[in-house]
Order: C-alpha cells, then sequence, then structure tokens
C-alpha cells in the first residue's frame, strides 16, 4: 500500500500552517510603513494601534497550499474541485484581496463595498462557480445568478460582521472548514478534503497571531476572503451530495457569523423605521455600525475577549455536529434538526434576541399608537375575520380529501356550497356579539372570550343547519369532526388578531427584564403588586421620566412570592436583601414603587450607604381640584 495517501493531507495542512506564521511577522514590520494601521475607535475595543490587513497571510498560506494540491505529481485522486477550478478561484480570490485592502487604507463607502462584493460574486458566477441544484432540483439561470450572488455576499459579510474579537472570526472560519471537510469524508469525497486542510492550515496558523491578544488583524482584506473563499468551496463540493450534505453542512458550520448578520440586518432595520418616523435625523440606515453585534453583547456581560471567542467557538462546533449527523443519519436528519432547531430558537428568543426584540417591539407600538380613522380600524378586522373564516374553511376541506375522510366534490365547488353557511353564520354572530364595535386595545378578557365564543356558536348553527335534513350516522360524525376542527382553529385566530396589541404589550413589558445595550442601566424594583405593574408598563411604553433600565428583578417582603415571576420578573428576595442582591447583580439603581413607611426608608439608606446606587422613589401623584375656582 502507498503511503502517499496518509501523507499528503498533513502536508497540505502544513504547507498553509507554515507559510503563514512565515509571512506574518514580515507583514507586521510592512504594514506600519505602508499604512495599513487599525487605530482605536469608538466601536473598538483596543488601545493600540495594531497591524491590519493580515489577511494577506491567508491568502497567501492557502494558495500556496492549493499549488502542492495540484501542481505537485501526487497520484491520482477523485474530486470535484480540479487545477481548472483554482485557476478561476485565484483572480477572484486576488479581486477580493483588492477591495479589502483599499477598504483597509482608504474606509470605501459602504455602497462601494457592497458593489465590489457584488461585482465579485457576479464574476464568480459567470466563471462558473454557482449553485446549480438545490434538493437535486436544477435552478433556472437567473435564480442561480441570483441565489449564487446572495450566497457569495452573505458570506462576505456576516465574517466581516463577525470580526470584532481577537481570532473570533479567523476561528470560526478554521473549525467550519474543519467541519465542511470531515462531512466530505463522510461523503466519500476525499479529494475536495485536500483544499479544506490547507485552509485551516492558513486559518490555524494566522490564530497563532490574531487570538487574544492579538498582535495583527484580519482587516476586511482577512475577512472578506474568508467569507468568499468558504462560499466558494462549500458551493464547489456539494453537486453531487444530498441538500444536508452538500448545502446544510456548509449552513450550519457557517451559522454564527450569519446569524450575527441577520441580527444586525433586523435590528438596525427597526432603528431606521423608529428613526424614520421619530425624524431623529439621517445617517441611521442598516448599513451604519453599531455595537450590538454578538460578540459586543457577550464583552458588556462581563466576558473577556478570549472567553467571548471560546464560547462562539462552541457555538460553531455544535452546530458542525448537528450538521454532520444530520447528514451521516439521513434516516433521522428531520428529528435531529427539529430538536436543533427548537434548542436554538428557545436560545434566541432567551438569551440573543433581546435589542431585537425589545426595537421590533417599539416599531410595532408606535405603528399602532398612530390615530387611524375608526372606519380604517373596522374595515381591517372585518376583512381580517373573513379572510381567516375562509382559510380555514379551504384548510380543513382540503384536510378531508387528503385522508379520504368523507367523498367529496373538487375543491372549488364544495368551497362554494359550504361557504354561505360555514362563513356567514359565524360572521353574523360575530357582528351580534358587537366584536366589530369595541376598542380592543382596552378590551377586557371576558370581551375576548365573547369573541371566541360567538365563532364557537357561529358553527353550532352551521352544524344546525345540516342537520335539518336527513341525514346518515356516518355524515353526523363527519360533520361533528368539521365544525369542531375549524373551531378549534377560526376561534383562537380570531381572538387573537383582537390580542395583538396586548400581546405586544407584554412581550415588551417582558423584555424590559431581558433587556440589552450599551445604555440600559441595571435596577432593581422594590415591589410586586399593582403599582408595579403601572411602573412597567410607563417604562415599556418610554412614557415616563426614567431613562431606559433593564429591570434585573423585584424584591418584596411577601414570603409567598420569593423565588416566584411576578409580571415575568422573579423575584429575588426581600427588602433586606437588597445590601447583598445590589452587588450580586451589579446593581445601578433600586426603585421604590411600593409605599414604605420613613422608618423603613430610614433603615434602607442606612443598610445601603456605601453602595454606589441611585435610590429612587416613585410615586403616582393625586391632585384634588378647586371647582370654584375653574367656574
Amino acid at each position: 500500500m502507498s503511503i502517499e495517501p496518509l501523507i499528503k493531507y498533513p502536508v497540505v495542512f502544513l504547507v498553509g500552517l507554515l507559510t503563514v506564521i512565515c509571512v506574518v511577522p514580515l507583514w507586521r514590520r510592512l504594514a506600519p510603513r505602508w499604512g495599513f494601521m487599525d487605530r482605536p475607535g469608538v466601536r473598538k475595543i483596543h488601545r493600540d494601534p495594531i497591524p491590519v490587513s493580515g489577511g494577506i497571510a491567508v491568502f497567501l498560506g492557502f494558495h500556496v497550499a492549493c499549488a502542492v494540491v495540484f501542481l505537485y505529481p501526487w497520484e491520482p485522486f477523485a474530486g470535484q474541485v480540479s487545477i481548472e477550478w483554482w485557476f478561476r478561484f485565484l483572480p477572484l480570490s486576488v479581486g477580493v484581496l483588492a477591495l479589502g485592502l483599499l477598504d483597509d487604507r482608504l474606509d470605501l463607502r459602504p455602497w462601494m463595498k457592497l458593489a465590489g462584493q457584488v461585482l465579485l460574486a457576479v464574476a464568480a458566477y459567470g466563471l462558473g462557480i454557482r449553485l446549480q441544484n438545490i434538493l437535486g432540483f436544477d435552478l433556472p439561470g437567473w435564480v442561480d445568478a441570483v441565489a449564487t450572488v446572495l450566497w457569495f455576499v452573505a458570506l462576505m459579510n456576516a465574517f466581516k460582521l463577525i470580526d470584532g474579537v481577537d481570532g473570533l472570526a479567523t476561528g470560526i472560519a478554521l473549525i467550519a472548514s474543519t467541519g465542511i471537510g470531515l462531512s466530505l469524508i463522510f461523503r466519500g469525497a476525499p479529494g475536495d478534503v485536500l483544499l479544506f486542510m490547507g485552509f485551516a492550515g492558513a486559518c490555524l496558523g494566522f490564530l497563532r497571531y490574531n487570538f487574544y491578544p492579538a498582535s495583527v488583524f484580519l482587516g476586511d482584506t482577512g475577512s472578506l476572503f474568508l467569507g468568499f473563499t468558504l462560499a466558494a468551496l462549500s458551493i464547489s463540493t456539494h453537486s453531487k451530495a444530498s441538500f444536508m450534505a452538500g448545502v446544510g453542512v456548509p449552513l450550519l458550520a457557517v451559522g454564527v457569523p450569519l446569524f450575527d448578520s441577520l441580527l444586525a440586518i433586523w435590528r438596525r432595520s427597526m432603528r431606521h423605521m423608529l428613526n424614520r418616523e421619530t425624524q431623529d435625523g439621517p445617517g441611521l440606515g442598516i448599513e451604519r455600525g453599531d455595537a450590538d453585534h454578538l460578540h459586543h453583547r457577550l464583552l458588556r456581560k462581563g466576558h473577556g475577549q478570549g472567553r467571548v471567542a471560546w464560547t462562539l467557538y462552541a457555538a460553531t462546533v455544535l452546530l458542525v455536529v448537528v450538521g454532520i449527523l444530520a447528514s451521516v443519519f439521513n434516516d433521522r436528519a428531520l428529528g435531529i434538526l427539529v430538536l436543533a432547531f427548537l434548542l436554538a430558537a428557545y436560545t434566541v428568543v432567551r438569551h440573543l434576541a433581546g435589542i431585537e426584540l425589545r426595537e421590533s417591539g417599539k416599531v410595532v407600538l408606535q405603528g399602532l399608537s398612530r390615530p387611524v380613522r375608526r372606519n380604517r380600524t373596522l374595515l381591517f378586522y372585518i376583512a381580517g375575520d373573513i379572510l381567516i373564516l375562509n382559510g380555514v374553511l379551504l384548510l380543513v376541506l382540503k384536510l378531508w380529501m387528503l385522508t379520504g375522510f368523507s367523498e367529496m366534490m373538487p375543491l372549488k365547488i364544495t368551497w362554494l356550497q359550504q361557504a354561505p353557511v360555514d362563513v356567514v353564520l359565524p360572521f353574523i354572530c360575530l357582528v351580534l356579539f358587537r366584536s366589530y364595535s369595541r376598542v380592543w386595545y382596552l378590551a377586557r378578557i371576558s370581551e375576548y372570550a365573547a369573541t371566541g365564543l360567538a365563532v364557537v356558536l357561529g358553527y353550532g348553527l352551521a352544524f344546525g343547519f345540516h342537520l335539518l335534513g336527513p341525514q346518515a350516522p356516518r355524515q353526523t360524525v363527519f360533520w361533528i369532526f368539521h365544525y369542531l376542527l375549524m373551531a378549534g382553529i377560526a376561534a383562537p385566530l380570531i381572538m387573537l388578531t383582537r390580542a395583538a396589541v396586548r400581546i405586544v404589550q407584554d412581550l415588551m413589558q417582558w423584555r424590559v427584564r431581558s433587556g440589552d445595550g450599551p445604555d440600559l442601566q441595571r435596577a432593581l424594583v422594590v415591589g410586586a403588586g399593582f403599582r408595579t405593574v403601572l411602573f412597567l408598563r410607563q417604562l415599556m411604553l418610554g412614557t415616563g421620566e426614567q431613562t431606559e433600565i433593564q429591570v434585573v428583578g423585584l424584591v418584596s417582603d411577601d414570603a409567598a412570592v420569593k423565588g416566584h415571576y411576578v409580571h415575568g420578573i422573579r423575584v429575588l428576595g426581600s427588602v433586606q436583601d437588597l445590601p447583598v442582591l445590589i452587588p450580586q447583580h451589579q446593581i445601578q439603581k433600586v426603585y421604590l414603587i411600593e409605599p414604605i413607611s420613613e422608618a423603613d426608608l430610614n433603615r434602607l439608606c442606612h443598610s445601603m450607604r456605601d453602595l454606589d446606587i441611585r435610590l429612587i422613589r416613585w410615586e403616582l401623584l393625586e391632585t384634588e381640584l378647586s371647582m370654584s375656582s375653574h367656574a
């Protein structure tokens, strides 16, 4: 057996690694002379000027490794990526390098950078580096072109945005390339693994100088090259694989930077809409940078740069493992992905998307608070209810046709026969229950229940209408199931449209306790009664005089609520526990909401005299007016 298949992988890896290790010290000496220095700034977390554009070393390391793969006379090996591919990719990567160097040196405008990225992506498509198919289906030419351009631009910007902590982008690229390479081994494509080995070696070599404390930065030169290379390699090796193995694994491998980019687009879009509505001035578009990326949030929680990098490395490894398991155990892929999706959804809502949810809630509340004419609101509810009732009818009819529970005519004819009963009668009941004459954002729970009851009653009348004629027992059972199913779907949906405003308000109040952002101050609230509800609502709507705060928890002397959640916020302890809770949770403000006697207030102030906090009493003032003076 030849030893060559065993040594070529470590050789290619070491070539990429050693090339970068040799090039970086040279670049660190040349960069200051040529003006490639990253100086401290408002959005920068380093304090001293550091050489930038170190991505040149990664570029050279990867292409030297490619030269060893394609130019050294190895024995023939199978793979989808050939020397012709390298000759097409090389000039494209030179263009990426030039764009990054220009941006690092001249700080190009956002539209110029985006235009350059799009041109490079279009060039890649023109040179044959394209998606071509998804899920085994060949894409039409224009769809393939758009999807390919979006893939390249998305990955380039994803790595550009995530490159805010020493070693973060480089480490994620290293893990991603390793994960995609492993998936190729399981797919039986060992030849293509060589390029990922060379790329991983180049990333690891640069990480030697780029991990905290970094002595050189990737710059846009490196981050754009990392994203572009991973985009090109992943779509060039997926054409003969299943969707999960060919596209799913690369998507998950770069999931952290892609997710960070999606959050940035969401967050900045919401802020742009808020700025436009409040007319605070221009310059808050989605292209404007901020300090709310994932690494910034972890840094604000007190983690060091090294810990932030390792945390996001671990997240990337977890995503890679999920992708590989789903591709290897193809028959269980759906179950694996569903479990991973549920875990990810919980993590996103609970820990990661606090800022985005808060900003989105503000946009929704701002839109809902605009004065609108009553007839517009009325038309909205009427149109929405008719749409829901028709949609539920079509859904249920389609379900019966698919299951064969009852013999039916074609869907269109059946719908025309059923709609006069199954849509009109519930709608009439909604009118009779005065569903369209209520102010829903001020409604009581009983009014929501009455609306749901109206829908159920309407379907009950429709069921009775069908029983007026002679019915076989099987038909009676069918109509029972039919109307129970429709009532179970339509009633909650119609109630949900009425409760939308209240739901947004409750979600906003929930986010008050878990908000994030550089300007939020951590606060404790003393109280757990109705006054606390008013305080939280005022804070949520931004109508109070207090600055934006993050409510960490509640404090109450009621032993029955200690350790439980009140108004969605955990009761951390009693008033006597404040001297311990304040330093433990890094509290900056304490709000006294419920009434407190002067003696208790004096004892409280005495116990917290050595703590650097602000103690604020929140009052609801009542003033009696003299009728004679206003006569």
